[in-house]
């Protein structure tokens, strides 16, 4: 494996992390509503959510997608369920005083975690860059490398993005509009789940 595809792979996943989705939604709820700790608890769990999905790209689990459709499918509606139930929660919530919790109790890492595990097609984004920029899927220890390079750019983008957002001019402009933001997220990942269903 050579540095240019390190760093196709790196600019690849950079462009994924910086556009908007449900990722950037929770990261945006946990940071803003629940501050620093919550939010960089929610970018960890959105890490590992996301390596996770590429370990399963270089064990060849899109592979068993194309074997077996309904997996993929199967995924696909729990994803979308997840999704839909976090934006009702969001929604109903809207009204409510800010804390430290992410709807329906589910707050940081939790967040973090599933938001990312309930978008399978993150995995076959994960697999298109990685057949598109590696001659070969890495293996043994170059995979490791990858994970490993993977799961520090998840992480430094998603310190950098809590840090931001847990400015106070920023989190006293949310508090003052939460409830329109909240709504706006909940439309947003309602109409995610619609995408990811269908």
């Amino acid at each position: 494996m050579d540095a240019a595809s390190l760093i196709a792979f790196n600019l690849a996943v950079l462009g994924a992390l910086a556009s908007p989705g449900p990722a950037v939604v929770a990261m945006l709820r946990a940071a803003l509503s629940g501050g620093r700790r919550t939010g960089l608890a929610c970018g960890l769990g959105l890490a590992l959510g996301a390596l996770s999905w590429s370990a399963l790209a270089v064990l060849g689990l899109t592979a068993l997608f194309a074997v077996a459709p309904w997996a993929f499918m199967t995924l696909k509606l729990c994803g979308a369920a997840y999704l839909i139930w976090l934006a009702v929660s969001l929604w109903r919530n809207a009204d409510a005083a800010a804390d430290a919790k992410a709807p329906g109790g589910v707050n940081g890492f939790r967040l973090g975690l599933l938001t990312n595990w309930a978008n399978p097609k993150a995995v076959v984004f994960i697999a298109a860059i990685f057949t598109t920029v590696f001659p070969a899927m890495p293996t043994g220890s170059e995979a490791l490398l990858v994970l490993g390079n993977h799961l520090a750019l998840e992480l430094v983008f998603y310190t950098l993005l809590t840090m931001g957002l847990t400015i106070p001019a920023i989190q006293r402009a949310y508090l003052k509009f939460k409830s329109v933001f909240d709504r706006a997220a909940a439309a947003v990942l309602g109409a995610m789940a619609l995408r990811v269903a269908t």
